[in-house]
Formats: structure tokens, C-alpha cells, sequence
């Protein structure tokens, strides 16, 4: 057939009413799986490209970076002898620390870089819009827009600066708008010329890196040069190794949400799927119309496709516009908990790649939903293949389908225990096995509940179990089913893994919060993992309070281990259970602790140990300051820090680093005194004029349960959304089912059935149907939470606690069924009011 007869028979089609609203039913199922699919896919594409802008603007030209292994820095005189090296074309330095930037209308974390003003005629994008003159001679930071007015300052204004232990004003000398850096006006930073920057800091005549710029045909020159001059102190790397580390950390939370999305992606194609099989009546009257009419097979054929084309590309269209609004509203949020160690900023970048695949499985589930017919197609008698077609859909379920659930669940089993990675390839193959098996054990539950209500049998349970037994509704049953199990099982399954993961992170919060009383710590977001150093000038003061026992210094920071930006903790001596006991992985807790007191031993995360082919008891050198030896004495979880995570002891940490500044004083009370006690006192003993901040154990616990949170948001986002198309989808479904079934109310009118009789029929029919369907669901969600969680602990290093969540499931179980009936409810009720004809 031509196209214009397939479109004009199309627009025939969508004259009726009832096909037009059935058709919208449709898109709209599909549209929400696509927005699903779209919005995380944003969100992690955002992610990656948020800290890769930032380095490749800074960057530039740049093809070397000498950068330092520790917070203070190295001598700023080690530029001149860079400089001096045979094919060095350019080498600028850079002074890079963490800050807290405090305004009149609240604060923000950000990046402070010092940087010389020929990074401006160096091509440094992110600086050309400054001239020499202005660099040279500005002492006062320059603001991306979005924070200045987030902390309600502006140009000449002036800021507080937390760096460390210090606390100074400094001056906003401009605002840096979209039109000056285009979209790294959302990264986190303050720029200040290299001297304004070192004053700020306290780091006179010290920088952090100096970037390298190469000859042509000097590369492994220039490179030989730097490591000569590094000597092993510091780290000589590739300009842009900041992309490369953030990656590396980013994975395992990409992977978590990519485990995430594609589960809630696998839900949202299901859902699509069963909202096509809700309009399979349409596309078999079509084929009947077709075939009867003189169409050949291949005809049939183009006008299914061009049905598919029409509603998948119009359901892609306004799915892809939904998944852009819930990529803004609901995805927006970055895990702050890498900010630690990052610049991470709020870009929201949306790629090809993204569209594509998106709008892709738009398509493919309309597609499928479209031909399923096809058997029909290709009988050579249509109306006989219609007549036969109730025994052929009785016919489908047979000893193989039983079979093939089976195999799929066994097939669940082995990726569970061995290959929890591949857990979304598991979840497939457990949405076969429940889609595959459904239509059995619905039968089953029927069966019983037929035979269970004997006695109670009235005229609407009677025709509620009739048309669910009918031949006609089959297929609209078990598309309705299907739908509340695979929602309650999407719901179950994401819920209860995400609570499983909160549940271990809280764990471990808890044991490194409470080995001690209270903390003292630095301002800022950056003292959760408290690895900004400060000068010891409070010790001895604290020690003489009376309600104070001890003053241990606690040490820790981060560490570029390879590939790996990893975090290092050194407890001191005083501290209480200095490896946190549900953290262990490998190795026996009384002889790691004894070990590590010892001095010369490390505990690793286990992904570390992996990645360098380490075993208990053998030897490695920590890349430190001071290059040092240590031997493996336990292996243990990542300690929520995805790099991985190292502990020392405290004097091997001072060895290692070469200095003895503490990030924290960890402060153990003398028995009878309360932790608010000995924080008050602590806290009169600095003064006002410290910029120090006290915690007691509680308090530090509860900071770092809410960053965990944060740093959860994306998975916790993605099991609401999932939660909210799992509403969606039941409406569609109940809205469908319900405009369905008006004609064959109102014959049923005819036989004399009145409103209320019919009313109560549609309602328990809706119930049992729901009800056996989230059932199915929830006991399949549960063993999906178990694999889940396992995938989890694998691809990311968190801990997790393993636990199946029967109230997650019994909750999922009970809100998708009442949200399903009291949609049926008032529209039923209408519905059963229908006038009376044949």
C-alpha cells in the first residue's frame, strides 16, 4: 500500500473516539518509560562532565603537570629549575586548595585556585577573558555568578574564607557570567592571582602544581626532566589527570546508578510493553479490517510499522520532554561526598547519545507492542485465526512456558552467586521468569479464591470471577497484572537495595564517629572526612580541662595511589576501635589492630588490594611525601570513599607525610562528664576568635548521615521516580481496563444487572487481579533486592547490610493496590452507570 493510503487509514482509525483514547493510553505508558531511561542517563552523563570541563578549561595547552603529594604544597622556587629543563616551551604554577566561601546569605564549598597571569596568555580558556593587567595586579577573587548570589555577594563585596583553620575576609573583586565562561559558570570555584591566593592561605612562597607545556618533539624529554626533578617526592602527571582520577572515583557510583537505571529503565519498558497489550485488541481488529479488505501480508505489515512509527515517535518526543524536566527537578543534585575531594559543579549536560538510546526504546516497545499480532498476519485465513484465537492464547502457557520461568530463575541464581556485577542482566532474566510465569500463578490464585468464597458467593463476585476466567479479557487481565507486578516489583526491588546501602553506610558513620567523645575539626563540608591539616596550637590547652582525659591527633588526607585519588586515616593511639569492626572484609580483627599499633602495617580496601595484586602480609610502598613501606594487615570495605581508603597509624602517617599537623583533635572525656559538657568546655577553652569547630560523637554522626544521604541522592531519586511511574502506569492500565469494559456493561444493562451490582463487580475484579499481581510482584522484588545489594557491595565497595525487606515489600504491596482500586473507584462508578444497549 502507498504511504498516503496508511496514513489516511490511520486518521480514519483515530476518529473513534475509544481508539484515540486507548491510543493515548498507550503513548503515554511508553512515554514514561522513556523519561526514565533519559533523565538518568543526563544525570550521570553530568556527572563525568561537570569536573572534565573544569580541567580541560583550566588546563589548556598544558601537557605536564609536577603536582604535590600533600596539602601544603612544595617551594614555589621549584618553578625557575622547571623552567630551566631542556624543551620546557611553558611552566606556570598553580596553587589549588579546598575553601569555604561564607557570604550574608549562607556558604558554599569551593575551589580556590591561585594561578600566574600567563595562564591568560597561555590559552587557558577558563582565563581568557581576563587580561594581563588584570591578573597581575587584582587582589580579590573572581566569583562564578551562580555562587556569588547563592551566598548573596556581589562585586566589591567582601567574603569570608575558611581554608583549614583559618579564617579570613577577602575581597570579590568580579562575578564571572555565562557569556565570560559559558557552562563552567556552575563549577565550584574562586579565582585570586598566585600571590593574592598564598596570602589568603598562609602558603607563602608554596604552590601545588606547576602545569608544563612542552615543545613539539620534547614530550619524553620534558617528561624525563620532570620526574628527575620530582625525586620521588612529587607526582609528575598528565595535565588533565584530574579527569582521569575523578573517573576513576565516579565509577562506582556510575556503576551503582547505572545498576540503578537500567533496572528502572528494564521497569519502565515493561511498563510500555503492557500498555501496548492493552490496545492488542485494536491492532487485531485492524489486521481483521486489512485482510478482509484485500491487503497482502506485507501491507498488513507496513501499517502495524507505521502505527509503531507514529506512536513510538510521538511517545519519544514527550517522554524525552518529561525526562529533560525530571533531569532539572528531581535529577539535578550531584553526590556531594566526591566534592571532598573534586570541584564538582551543577552542569546538566545532555549528549547524542542519550537522545538516542531513549528515544530508541520508545520505538522498540511500540514496535513490539504493534506486531504482536504478527501470527495473525501470516494465516492464511484471518477470521479463522480470530475464531482460534482463545485456544491459541490457552494453548501458549504449556509445560515449556513453565519451563523456561524455571530455567530463568535458575539462571537468577547463578549471576547472584556468582557474577552479582552482571545484576542487571539478572533482573532480565527475573522479569522473564515473573512475566513468564505469571499467567500461571494468576490462574492458580483464582482458582483458590474461586473455590475459597463458596458460600459468599454473590451476583458480583460471580461476574468478577466469570470475566476473569473469559477468554476475551485474557490478554487485558494479564496486561493488568503484569503491570502491578513488574511496578511492585521495580518498586521492591530498587527501594529495598537503596535501604540495604543507607543501612551499612550509617554502620560505618556510626563506628568512625564514635571513637572518641568529641572532635575538633576545621569549617567547612571538607571536615566530614577531616583531611585538611592545621597547626597544632590548641593541644596542650585542651588537655589541662578537667573534664578532659586525653587529646589524640588525628591525622588523614587524600593520596594519589596510582589511579586512584584514595583517602588515608591515621587514628591516634587514643582512639576507640580505630577499624571499624563491620568494615573488615579479609583478615582477623584482634591481629590487624595489634599490627597496626605496631607500627609498619596498613589495613587497604579491598578494591585497592585488588587493583595492585596485594595479599595479607605482603609489603608495599605508599606513594607518600615521604615514599615509606608498610605491610597488608587486613583488608576491609572502601569505608564509603569509592578511590578506596588506607589506615595507618598515627606515627607511620607523620613519617610518611614529614609533618605532624593534625586534621582533628579527637578528645576522650574523663568518666561522668557529657559529651555537651566537654564540648561547652572545649568550645571556651579556643575562644571565640578560633575558627575551629566542636562535635560531639553524636553530632559528627549525624553530619555524616545526612552527606551519605546526599551522596545516596541519586539512587534515592531514582526509586521515587520509579515509585511515581509505578502510579502512573496503574492509572494508565485502570484507566484502560476501565474504558473497556463500558460496552460490555452496558449489554450486561440489558440482562437486567443494576449499577451498584456492576460497580461492586468491577471492584472486586480490580482487586483480586491487583492484588494477585502485586503479590507475584512483591516476592519476586524481594529476591530482586537480594541480587541487587549484592551488585552493589561488588561494583562500588560500599558496605552494605544484606537483608531482605519484607515491610518494603508489603508496603510497596499495599500502596500500588490502593492507589489501583481508588483509581477504579469513581471512574468505575461512572462507568457502571453506562446507559443500556446491545
Amino acid at each position: 500500500m502507498r504511504l498516503s493510503r496508511i496514513a489516511h487509514l490511520y486518521r480514519v482509525r483515530l476518529k473513534a473516539r475509544i481508539v484515540l483514547v486507548q491510543e493515548l493510553f498507550a503513548l503515554a505508558g511508553i512515554a514514561v518509560g522513556v523519561a526514565l531511561l533519559f533523565a538518568s542517563q543526563v544525570a550521570s552523563a553530568s556527572l563525568n562532565g561537570s569536573v572534565h570541563q573544569l580541567t580541560s578549561e583550566l588546563v589548556g595547552n598544558m601537557q605536564f603537570q609536577l603536582d604535590a603529594r600533600e596539602e601544603g604544597g612544595f617551594d614555589q622556587r621549584l618553578l625557575g629549575e622547571v623552567q630551566r629543563l631542556p624543551g620546557v616551551s611553558a611552566a606556570l604554577p598553580v596553587l589549588e586548595t579546598s575553601a569555604n566561601a561564607i557570604g550574608p546569605a549562607g556558604q558554599r564549598a569551593v575551589d580556590l585556585i591561585g594561578t600566574d597571569p600567563r595562564f591568560a596568555l597561555q590559552g587557558s580558556p577558563l582565563l581568557r577573558h581576563f587580561s594581563y593587567a588584570q591578573l597581575d595586579h587584582l587582589k580579590a577573587l573572581a566569583l562564578p555568578s551562580p555562587i556569588a548570589q547563592e551566598i548573596g555577594v556581589g562585586s566589591l563585596h567582601p567574603v569570608e574564607l575558611q581554608v583549614g583553620a583559618r579564617d579570613v575576609t577577602a575581597l570579590v573583586g568580579t562575578e564571572l557570567n555565562a557569556a565570560a565562561i559559558g557552562t563552567l559558570v556552575h563549577s565550584p570555584v574562586a579565582i585570586a592571582p598566585l600571590a593574592y591566593a598564598q596570602k589568603l592561605t598562609g602558603m607563602q612562597g608554596r604552590i601545588t602544581r606547576v602545569f608544563v607545556q612542552a615543545a613539539p618533539g620534547h614530550d619524553r624529554e620534558v617528561r624525563a626532566g620532570l620526574v628527575g626533578l620530582a625525586a620521588g617526592t612529587l607526582n609528575v602527571e598528565p595535565a588533565n589527570f584530574d579527569d582521569t582520577l575523578f573517573r576513576i572515583a565516579a565509577a562506582p557510583a556510575n556503576q551503582g546508578e547505572s545498576l540503578f537505571s537500567g533496572i528502572s529503565a528494564l521497569v519502565g519498558f515493561m511498563f510500555a510493553i503492557n500498555a501496548m497489550l492493552l490496545t492488542l485488541h485494536l491492532r487485531r481488529n485492524l489486521i481483521r479490517s486489512l485482510r478482509a479488505s484485500g491487503a497482502t501480508r506485507w501491507g498488513t505489515i507496513e501499517a502495524l510499522l507505521f502505527d509503531a512509527l507514529v506512536l513510538g515517535g510521538l511517545a519519544a518526543l514527550v517522554g524525552l520532554a518529561l525526562g529533560d524536566l525530571l533531569s532539572v527537578a528531581v535529577f539535578r543534585s550531584n553526590p556531594g561526598y566526591l566534592s571532598f575531594a573534586f570541584p564538582l559543579g551543577s552542569q546538566r549536560i545532555v549528549t547524542w547519545q542519550s537522545i538516542a538510546i531513549a528515544a530508541g526504546a520508545g520505538l522498540l516497545a511500540a514496535c513490539i507492542g504493534v506486531l504482536m499480532p504478527l501470527r495473525e498476519v501470516w494465516s492464511q485465513n484471518a477470521a479463522a485465526a480470530m475464531s482460534h484465537t482463545h485456544h491459541q492464547i490457552r494453548g501458549r502457557w504449556t509445560a515449556g512456558v513453565l519451563v523456561g520461568g524455571l530455567l530463568c530463575l535458575a539462571a537468577t541464581t547463578i549471576i547472584l552467586l556468582a557474577a552479582p556485577q552482571s545484576a542487571v542482566l539478572g533482573s532480565v532474566t527475573l522479569v522473564v521468569a515473573l512475566l513468564l510465569l505469571l499467567p500461571l500463578l494468576l490462574d492458580l490464585i483464582i482458582a483458590i479464591v474461586a473455590r475459597l468464597h463458596g458460600r459468599l458467593e454473590t451476583a458480583s463476585t460471580r461476574i468478577a470471577i466469570a470475566e476473569l476466567r473469559s477468554p476475551k479479557t485474557r490478554t487485558r487481565s494479564i496486561a493488568i497484572a503484569a503491570t502491578g507486578a513488574i511496578a511492585v516489583f521495580g518498586s521492591v526491588a530498587i527501594q529495598g537495595a537503596h535501604a540495604n546501602l543507607q543501612r551499612g553506610l550509617d554502620r560505618l558513620v556510626y563506628q568512625l564517629s564514635v571513637t572518641t567523645d568529641v572532635w575538633v575539626v576545621p569549617p567547612g563540608a571538607q571536615s566530614l572526612l577531616a583531611t585538611a591539616p592545621f597547626k597544632d596550637t590548641a593541644a596542650a590547652t585542651l588537655e589541662r580541662l578537667p573534664g578532659v582525659q586525653s587529646v589524640g591527633l588525628y591525622r588523614a588526607g587524600f593520596l594519589n595511589y596510582g589511579d586512584r585519588r584514595v583517602w588515608v586515616l591515621a587514628p591516634p593511639p587514643t582512639a576507640r576501635g580505630p577499624i571499624p569492626p563491620s568494615q573488615l572484609v579479609t583478615g582477623d580483627l584482634p591481629l590487624a589492630l595489634a599490627r597496626l599499633r605496631e607500627g609498619g602495617w596498613a589495613v587497604l580496601s579491598q578494591g585497592l588490594a585488588t587493583q595492585n595484586h596485594l595479599h595479607i602480609g605482603e609489603r608495599f610502598t605508599l606513594p607518600s611525601p615521604h615514599p615509606t613501606s608498610f605491610r597488608v594487615a587486613a583488608l576491609m570495605t572502601n569505608l564509603g570513599w569509592p578511590p578506596g581508603a588506607i589506615i595507618l597509624d598515627s606515627g607511620d602517617y607523620v613519617r610518611a607525610w614529614g609533618s605532624g599537623d593534625p586534621s582533628a583533635y579527637n578528645i576522650i572525656l574523663r568518666r561522668g562528664v557529657s559529651p555537651q559538657q566537654g564540648r561547652s568546655e572545649v568550645q571556651r577553652a579556643l575562644g571565640a576568635s578560633s575558627a575551629l569547630v566542636v562535635q560531639t560523637a553524636a553530632q559528627r554522626d549525624g553530619l555524616q548521615r545526612a552527606a551519605s544521604r546526599q551522596g545516596l541522592s541519586r539512587l534515592t531519586q531514582i526509586a521515587t521516580l520509579v515509585l511515581i511511574a509505578t502510579i502512573l502506569a496503574m492509572s494508565i492500565a485502570m484507566g484502560t481496563m476501565i474504558l473497556q469494559r463500558r460496552p460490555r456493561l452496558a449489554s450486561m444493562k440489558v440482562q437486567g444487572y443494576e449499577r451498584a451490582v456492576l460497580w461492586r463487580a468491577l471492584l472486586f475484579e480490580s482487586a483480586l487481579l491487583l492484588g494477585a499481581g502485586c503479590s507475584i510482584g512483591a516476592a519476586f522484588g524481594i529476591y530482586g533486592q537480594v541480587l541487587i545489594s549484592h551488585a552493589l557491595a561488588t561494583v562500588t565497595g560500599f558496605p552494605v547490610v544484606f537483608s531482605a525487606g519484607a515491610m518494603s515489600a508489603i508496603s510497596s504491596f499495599a500502596l500500588v493496590s490502593a492507589v489501583a482500586v481508588a483509581i477504579v473507584a469513581l471512574p468505575g462508578y461512572r462507568a457502571a452507570g453506562v446507559p443500556p444497549y446491545a
